[in-house]
């Protein structure tokens, strides 16, 4: 299951860290700043990948037991977690 999962999330994951670097080098870079704008950038690259561009995937993942909507609570709790835990460190 965690293989779907990291199908899921690998085509997320790449853009959102690299975007989410840009945005926090042009802001002042601090770990931080990069927590804050993964958390922003994340979600928004799901809804621009899953949403608007490979909107039929859903039902591959669907068949793995994973919901739309859990994909979407996932999506926001790793940015929130990625955030915490850049506030901490």
């Amino acid at each position: 299951m965690l293989k779907i999962l990291w199908i899921f999330y690998i085509k997320l994951l790449i853009p959102a860290v690299l975007f989410s670097l840009l945005l926090a080098f042009q802001t002042g870079f601090n770990i931080g700043n990069f927590g804050f704008c993964f958390l922003i950038i994340f979600p928004v690259f799901h809804f621009l990948i899953y949403e608007l561009r490979f909107r039929n995937e859903y039902v591959f993942f669907a068949n793995f037991g994973f919901s739309k909507s859990f994909l979407w609570i996932t999506t926001v709790s790793i940015g929130f977690v990625i955030n915490l835990i850049s506030k901490f460190l």
